[in-house]
């Protein structure tokens, strides 16, 4: 399947560093995925993921407010999307990038959703997850992720299981 996108896409050939994140998380992993996001913001490393939990959009927003780059990967098709008025400025500098690979995906499943952040995942060079909920379906992914040899790191080691 196609890709597609708008913006920066050229960043996809630049090394990438994907971020997810259930959607709930302790205070302790906000604090450490923040501390992580200015970290890639005073590197300008490109940071790429769905970026749809609540932790997510935190990182994006930091990353954006500190004029760093990111790619959002939808879930649904780019054409005909709605972009968040707060992403212009960057894509407009180049900046950002968002892309999808869906051709039809219009409502947010479950399956859209590991699809997305597989995509994501398997585009990056490495994977940094800043909470993993326990037998949560992104504690479920990270371990596929890792037995499939993927470059990941943990924030909040004490809630993910290891293979």
């Amino acid at each position: 399947m196609a890709v597609t996108g708008v913006g920066a896409v050229g960043l996809l050939q630049g090394p990438l560093t994907a971020f997810f994140a259930s959607r709930q998380c302790p205070g302790t992993a906000i604090r450490a995925a923040t501390a992580w996001a200015l970290q890639q913001a005073r590197e300008r490393s490109a940071v790429i993921g769905g970026f749809h939990s609540p932790l997510e959009q935190s990182v994006l927003r930091l990353l954006m407010e500190a004029g760093s780059t990111a790619v959002v990967v939808l879930a649904r098709p780019v054409a005909g999307a709605s972009i968040n008025s707060a992403w212009h400025d960057a894509l407009d500098a180049g900046k950002m990038a968002v892309i999808s690979r869906s051709a039809s995906t219009q409502r947010l499943t479950e399956k859209a959703s590991v699809d997305r952040n597989d995509f994501a995942a398997r585009l990056a060079d490495r994977i940094v997850v800043g909470h993993a909920s326990l037998d949560g379906t992104l504690a479920r992914q990270c371990a596929r992720w890792l037995t499939d040899g993927l470059l990941l790191r943990h924030i909040d080691d004490a809630d993910v299981p290891r293979p």
